[in-house]
């Protein structure tokens, strides 16, 4: 009789099981423990539901191909803002039906195409300045303040110069961050023409022009690769360096010496825009469970313990109040954040105007072309991908 109970036991648990939901959750970047850690407690509040998180080093590129050979996507992915467009257009991913919380900076906007929001508003990155404080204190630098000039910038980096170190480490082609500097010449945003991004407006090649006076003029500021950037500012090779705060984390947990400033400011009324990086969460399959899921995860109280573990800005408003007030660190995102860009989410943004800019700027600061030819070539570049 007590076998029969036992088979009885089993056979109900294995069918609980089976009747229980998965979900297959794609995700990328910083906070993989943390967030795996949410994911738990979720399934401890919601034992109908079982969650499959796939981590994906290089969520583009996964993707990309996965569109390309026609492959399975999974029920939730973690997206970065400017994707989305390509999905959108791929017919892969669907408005929204629900209404997203919201940080100060319209986080929930970054994931609009269209005039409909496409993504569950998560966290966003934004660019720094990252201060070597033992760089800073041999040369006996005064700290810059929060409203801090592009003039301020470059005397720092003049003295630190004279005291044998790199001034400025920032990459010299890539848009990731000339995008700040075009803004910032063309009233605090990217130009364009009925979508089309336009790069041969005056305001873009004067951002050109200040690249060419930091980098082959005034000779303050070096160009290096992501990791070699990294690698410098750790050793303590430079003074300052143009980077994403989700360094911030890795720092902290290295030990370096560091603080971090808005980006400065190009006159007395505007500010060199730094770029918003906010990643959501996009839906393939649409359920009851997803939204239970995406609920969960971006509360309140979820928000607040990944942010506040990985240095992230949160898209729930009410966790963006509570973090901002706990360390300088918060305090420097949030004032970027509100002088912060969000870059358009187009498909011939993303897969036109990039590599033409990063072109563009390569030619000409190596000499190789003049700067109008470059960016008009930039720009016929660009209208053939529109």
């Amino acid at each position: 009789m007590r076998k029969i109970s036992v088979v009885a036991l089993l056979i109900i648990s294995f069918s609980l099981v089976s009747l229980a939901s998965t979900l297959t959750v794609w995700f990328s970047w910083e906070g993989q423990n943390e967030f795996l850690s949410i994911v738990k407690e979720f399934e401890q509040t919601h034992p109908g539901i079982h969650v499959n998180v796939v981590y994906v080093p290089k969520m583009i590129q996964k993707l990309r191909i996965t569109l390309a050979s026609g492959g399975t996507f999974p029920d939730v992915a973690l997206v970065r803002n400017d994707y989305l467009g390509i999905l959108v257009e791929a017919n892969k991913i669907h408005p929204l039906a629900v209404d997203t919380n919201d940080f100060g900076m319209n986080i929930s906007k970054a994931f609009m195409v269209n005039g409909q929001e496409y993504a569950y508003p998560y966290y966003a990155d934004v660019q720094v300045v990252y201060l070597n404080n033992s760089v800073l204190k041999k040369a006996k630098i005064v700290y810059p303040s929060f409203n801090w000039t592009l003039d301020d910038m470059e005397k720092t980096a003049q003295m630190i110069k004279k005291h044998g170190y790199v001034g400025i480490l920032l990459n010299e082609t890539a848009s990731y961050f000339f995008n700040s500097f075009n803004a910032a010449f063309n009233d605090g945003k990217i130009p364009q023409q009925n979508g089309i991004p336009v790069v041969t407006g005056e305001g873009t090649l004067k951002a050109a022009e200040l690249y060419n006076y930091l980098f082959n003029e005034k000779k303050i500021a070096v160009n290096y690769q992501k990791m070699a950037l990294v690698n410098a500012f750790k050793t303590g090779k430079a003074g300052m360096m143009f980077m994403g705060s989700f360094l911030i984390s890795d720092f902290v947990k290295s030990n370096v010496d560091f603080s971090i400033l808005p980006y400065p400011y190009l006159n007395e009324n505007q500010p060199i825009p730094p770029v918003l990086d906010p990643k959501g969460f996009v839906v393939f399959k649409e359920s009851n469970e997803v939204k239970e899921f995406l609920d969960y995860v971006t509360s309140a109280n979820m928000e607040e313990k990944f942010c506040s573990k990985n240095y992230k800005l949160p898209a729930n408003s009410n966790a963006a109040g509570t973090l901002q007030e706990q360390n300088e660190f918060f305090k420097v995102m949030n004032i970027s954040a509100k002088r912060a860009i969000v870059l358009p989410t187009s498909k011939v943004f993303k897969e036109g105007y990039v590599k033409a800019v990063e072109t563009a700027l390569s030619l000409y600061l190596s000499g190789k072309m003049e700067l109008k030819t470059a960016f008009e070539k930039a720009q016929e570049y660009i209208e053939d991908h529109k």
